[in-house]
């Protein structure tokens, strides 16, 4: 079954093990669900993917929250991504299920038995999910299993639904049907158009690619739903990014390839979390969805989640910029795609505010 795991506080022990019987989300909590190859024995995999939210956060001069990282018994899951892909609006592991049953089942009911949406939607605000890559099919399945589970304890469908969206989703390198999952959690959707596993995925099933340009450049913003925004860009194929030390000098950070460099397979989470506006066109979006999600007091919507926050934002009419002409790209393409038509002129291209200068000799974190 899936594990979440969560940074030890004993001397000499990295990570503890959350109890999944007894686990309560009372507080601000952020659960990254990582791609396939983070099984149990992956401790390294999980303390990078949590040191990444960590990362992101601090960089926004944030108070951290409480922050979990899951992992799977197996290379199975690949299984249950094509088996989803197939029935993408039933389809839930038993590992989801389970999840899903210790995570959020505990928010909506009490007892067994139905709790006030009001108080639901409360409790379920302290949810943020960040999926990657296989992830962003697991959190689908925890969507596709609490409403089965919600709807047997006693909730009307319906509303099992709709108070489901209280919870946040940042889905990066999606590999699930964002196209078939209309309203379900508020969810922002971080597609880079030549990320191989998602064009591989595209082969079979090919939702994503029905809903940005082929060979898409620039970034580009688009509602799929009212609870969704698909945000698609190019990677630039580079395997380092500027960061800032803590001091606030620039450093070149780099990232580790999954495949062998010659191999570029584009879908390396530190492209779609990416705080350097010259690295592509997601940068600061994950940042500030993340932000905006620990920090909502009210049900969030996927415009206010792109909203610059942080004690530390910087060149906000830079982003701001960036994320007008990126929607009215969009809107375009959209428009051109029901005329045939898939490819803007140059002139729709907005510059990218460039990276800050390199200064040799310089350390990355």
């Amino acid at each position: 079954m899936a594990k979440l795991w969560q940074r030890s506080r004993t001397p000499g022990t990295a990570l503890v093990e959350a109890d999944l019987s007894s686990f309560c989300i009372d507080r601000p909590t952020v659960i990254f669900l990582p791609g396939i190859f983070t099984t149990h024995d992956k401790q390294q995999h999980i303390l990078e993917s949590i040191g990444d939210i960590e990362s992101l956060v601090k960089r926004a001069g944030e108070p951290l929250p409480r922050i979990l990282c899951g992992s799977y018994n197996s290379l199975s899951t690949i299984f249950n991504i094509a088996a989803y892909n197939g029935n993408p609006d039933r389809a839930c592991s038993a590992e989801a299920r389970k999840m899903a049953q210790s995570l959020i089942l505990p928010l909506v009911t009490d007892k067994g038995e139905p709790i006030s949406e009001a108080e639901a939607a409360r409790r379920l605000r302290n949810l943020t999910l960040v999926g990657y890559s296989a992830g962003t099919v697991f959190a689908q399945e925890m969507y596709n299993a609490a409403v089965d589970l919600m709807t047997k304890s006693g909730w009307h469908a319906d509303r099992a639904r709709h108070v489901l969206g209280e919870t946040v989703l940042i889905s990066m390198a999606a590999v699930s049907r964002p196209s078939r999952e209309k309203d379900r959690f508020t969810t922002i959707y971080l597609v880079a158009s030549n990320d191989l596993a998602v064009r591989l995925k595209n082969r079979i099933w090919r939702p994503i690619s029905r809903l940005f340009a082929r060979h898409a450049g620039d970034l580009s913003i688009r509602k799929v739903s009212g609870a969704s925004l698909l945000v698609t860009a190019r990677m630039e194929g580079k395997m380092w990014e500027w960061r800032e030390e803590e001091d606030g000098t620039p450093a070149k950070a780099p990232i580790a390839p999954l495949l062998p460099v010659r191999l570029r397979s584009n879908h390396e989470p530190q492209h779609y979390m990416t705080c350097d506006d010259g690295h592509n066109g997601f940068s600061r979006i994950a940042l500030y969805a993340l932000i905006n999600a620990i920090g909502r007091k009210a049900r969030a919507t996927v415009d206010s989640l792109l909203e610059p926050v942080g004690a530390k934002r910087r060149d906000e009419a830079t982003y701001r910029a960036r994320i007008s002409n990126a929607r009215i790209r969009g809107e375009t393409r959209n428009k051109r795609q029901k005329r045939g038509k898939h490819d803007l002129q140059p002139a729709d291209r907005p510059s990218i505010h460039p990276a800050p200068p390199y200064s040799p000799g310089a350390r990355g974190f």
